[in-house]
């Protein structure tokens, strides 16, 4: 079984990007995960693709995307060849020209829900959305002629929007934009406070106390601007944590519950598995063990 990586791409580079090309009859990418966004062109063949706990069986041509901190592999089949493209990214390059824009809220939500996405086939109606700019951006990463930062950024830009726009459609959040992200703004401070101290034990009425809200007012705000409860937000969250822990640091299943604010190691279990469909032992035993 293949070891688990966590790969970082970027580091020390002014333009965060990489595009890469596989040709493989056997593995095509190995599992890993990364903070970053990434897109992956099948050229040709037919593969195998786990992302999480869902795989797919793919033909070529197919786009897929992954979201952040996804574990993700990618297998040829049948031993024949396969051909793919990558494009992997870091989230500043968008955060930045997304800040105080109204898709803001949209592509927050987004990046903090981190749906797994059902392949791009020549059929979906945004095909030609990715498909065209994918390939402009790869032959200017190639060429690497002047101004080929802009282009690709460019393409990224086009990429990415058909992408929010159909997330948008799917949780209804084009109902009111303006007031989706005024509602985002408020809640900021809350999602802020999980993130810096998921660790510990949060109670529910100091994120209301943070916005301003009573207990019975920020549970039903928070379910509507997120679309979750504010337990299963947290819990998220230090699911995502815990994966990180289980795949970098040699310490015990209780230990990282410890660490990840889950009061007991059988309700982090429990959780975990709701979750992702494989308890964290399996999880480290599958994509670990050499």
């Amino acid at each position: 079984m293949d070891a688990l990586k966590k790969i970082e791409p970027f580091e020390g580079k002014r333009f965060p990007l990489r595009m890469t090309e596989v040709k493989s009859s056997s593995h095509l990418v190995r599992p890993h995960w990364h903070d970053h966004l990434e897109f992956i062109h099948l050229l040709e063949g037919t593969a195998q693709v786990h992302i999480d706990n869902r795989t797919f069986t793919v033909d070529a041509p197919a786009i897929l995307f992954i979201n952040s901190c996804k574990i993700h592999s990618m297998q040829a089949l049948h031993g024949k060849s396969c051909t793919i493209r990558g494009f992997i990214f870091d989230m500043s390059l968008l955060a930045g020209s997304l800040e105080h824009s109204e898709s803001q809220h949209v592509y927050a939500r987004f990046i903090q829900t981190a749906p797994i996405l059902e392949p791009i086939l020549p059929s979906h109606p945004i095909w030609n959305e990715l498909v065209v700019p994918f390939e402009l951006a790869y032959q200017e990463y190639a060429k690497q002629a002047i101004g080929c930062e802009l282009m690709i950024k460019s393409s990224l830009y086009r990429m990415i929007i058909p992408i929010l726009r159909g997330y948008q459609r799917e949780t209804c959040l084009n109902k009111d934009l303006d007031k989706s992200l005024a509602h985002y703004k408020r809640l900021k401070p809350a999602l802020d406070f999980i993130e810096s101290c998921y660790d510990q034990k949060i109670y529910t009425d100091t994120l209301g106390s943070l916005v301003n809200m009573s207990l019975f007012h920020f549970t039903r705000f928070f379910k509507k601007v997120t679309g979750v409860t504010p337990t299963v937000f947290i819990n998220r969250y230090r699911v995502e944590m815990a994966k990180r822990l289980l795949i970098q640091q040699d310490l015990t299943i209780t230990q990282i519950a410890e660490r990840t604010g889950f009061c007991n190691v059988n309700y982090f279990d429990k959780v975990f598995k709701e979750m992702n469909g494989f308890t964290p032992l399996e999880l480290r035993k599958k994509f670990t063990e050499g």
